[in-house]
C-alpha cells in the first residue's frame, strides 16, 4: 500500500516528494532535468521515475521540456512551481527526512 501526502492541495507519494526535494536543492542553479537523471539521483527505477514525473506534470509542478538527444525526456520547473516549492519547502523537507529510513539507525527507526 502506498502512502499519499497532501501538500497545499497536491497529493504526492514518496518518489514524487524525493524528486521535489532533489530539484529544490538545486534551484535556482538548474531548472531543467532529464527524467532518467532524476530517477538515478533519487534511487528510483526508470519506470518509477517516469510515473512520478508524469504525476508532477499533472499537478503542474513540472513541465515537459522536450527530448534531448543524449539525455532523453526532459522536464523543467516554471517560476510558479519554484514559488510553490519555496512556500512548501519545510513540509517537503520534513516528509523527505521522515520517509528516508536510511538516515536513521534501527533503534532510532523503532523509536520513531
Amino acid at each position: 500500500m502506498e502512502t499519499i501526502y497532501t501538500i497545499d492541495g497536491s497529493k504526492l507519494n514518496k518518489p514524487e516528494i524525493d524528486i521535489l526535494h532533489f530539484i529544490d536543492s538545486w534551484l535556482p542553479t538548474f531548472t531543467r532535468w532529464s527524467v532518467l537523471e532524476l530517477g538515478e539521483k533519487c534511487n528510483l527505477f526508470a519506470s518509477e521515475a517516469t510515473a512520478s514525473v508524469d504525476m508532477l506534470v499533472l499537478h503542474g509542478l513540472l513541465d515537459n521540456a522536450g527530448t534531448d538527444s543524449l539525455m532523453g525526456r526532459m522536464v523543467s520547473v516554471s517560476d510558479a512551481s519554484i514559488q510553490w516549492m519555496r512556500e512548501n519547502n519545510e513540509t517537503i523537507n520534513s516528509l523527505h527526512v521522515m520517509n528516508d529510513c536510511d538516515l536513521f539507525t534501527l533503534d532510532e527507526t523503532a523509536t520513531a
